[in-house]
């Protein structure tokens, strides 16, 4: 009798802590079931060392399970999982920073579209408009932070949102990308992503290589010579720009993912020539008159005629060249990170490779 009360004495003390236990954990079975068998066999040992007879008693089993703490204290130990950055988690982090950028996109996607509606339909508030942006990535970043503090809070990594087939996927991955001498993140443990897609920037390359010939060639007459002369030279000093560009993706293609440092060279080739956009960009806000505008004029009149922005449509006109301006300006980072990104890849490539290394020694 004595044996079943014990017995059920540790199974009510279990059955307490698997319902206070976080729920990323309480998803995983077998997982949950050794934690509890763990816990089962540290309360009949303690019980067996505080009885004076060697053997379990009742009171040595509940003396072992005040020694174990609550339920609640216990819980809040597979809680504490990760490692604490600010009030995220340093596995949580990334997934936070994504969702903070996807949040930011679609909020800022949402406003240029409203943006463009309201010009087409004469009512745009260009002051109203950007308070909307301000309003409204504010709140996306307050929801997805307070998310983010709550998973951190209980515990949750990233693989915790994972399937079983999913996470088997991954570490045939892991696997598979060692026997090709992939470097593997020490900090994720995955493989990390090629800092180059060869077939796309052979693609986009010669993509920009072809528009950049038709912005220099200018080969429609009908089109181009109603034009400003001046709007031509901007066409064609950006068509130069852009096949030097083109070029240079080209060349980072056919590398391939090889020679980093080389990529990393023609990234920073290329920022001088997208902050050259800029002042471009800068001739034309102060140059309304010279940017084409074409219309559509009444039957029996010519019906495609070349004309400077009306004064009317400056004021909108500087708005939307000014945008285009910050946008170029911003340009150039995407540059700065990719640098910054193959020269992590080359680290992480140097520390995988000593590992590789020293287990190959052991």
């Amino acid at each position: 009798m004595s044996q079943q009360i014990m017995e059920k004495m540790i199974k009510e003390y279990l059955k307490n802590i698997k319902e206070k236990l976080p729920e990323w954990l309480k998803e995983k079975k077998q997982e949950i079931k050794d934690v509890l068998a763990e816990l089962e066999e540290h309360i009949w040992d303690k019980a067996e060392e505080l009885s004076d007879t060697g053997a379990p008693t009742e009171d040595s089993v509940r003396v072992a399970i005040a020694h174990m703490g609550t339920p609640e204290s216990i819980a809040k130990e597979y809680k504490r999982r990760g490692t604490p950055k600010v009030y995220i988690t340093e596995e949580m982090w990334p997934s936070y920073i994504k969702a903070l950028q996807i949040g930011a996109i679609v909020i800022i996607a949402i406003n240029v579209v409203s943006f463009v509606l309201n010009v087409i339909f004469g009512n745009y508030d260009f002051s109203s408009q950007i308070l909307g942006v301000g309003i409204g990535l504010m709140f996306v970043f307050s929801i997805i932070t307070i998310i983010f503090v709550a998973l951190s809070m209980e515990g949750y990594f990233p693989e915790d949102f994972k399937s079983e087939k999913e996470l088997r996927k991954e570490k045939i991955d892991v696997e598979k990308a060692r026997e090709k001498g992939i470097p593997i993140s020490l900090k994720t443990g995955k493989p990390l992503k090629s800092f180059v897609d060869p077939a796309g920037e052979i693609v986009g390359g010669v993509i920009q290589c072809i528009i950049a010939i038709f912005l220099i060639a200018q080969p429609i007459p009908a089109l181009f010579e109603i034009m400003h002369a001046d709007f031509r030279t901007i066409l064609v000093i950006l068509g130069i720009i852009t096949f030097v560009e083109g070029a240079l993706d080209l060349s980072r293609g056919i590398i391939g993912r090889y020679q980093p440092t080389s990529h990393q060279v023609i990234h920073g080739i290329t920022i001088p020539l997208k902050i050259a956009f800029v002042p471009l960009a800068v001739i034309l806000w102060f140059r309304p008159e010279i940017f084409p505008w074409f219309y559509i004029e009444e039957w029996g009149v010519s019906p495609l005629v070349n004309v400077g922005i009306s004064p009317e449509f400056y004021d909108l006109y500087r708005i939307i060249v000014g945008l285009v301006i910050f946008g170029g300006s911003l340009a150039p980072l995407e540059n700065v990170y990719k640098i910054v990104q193959i020269q992590r890849y080359k680290i992480a490539k140097a520390q995988s490779s000593s590992v590789n290394i020293y287990e190959r020694n052991q």
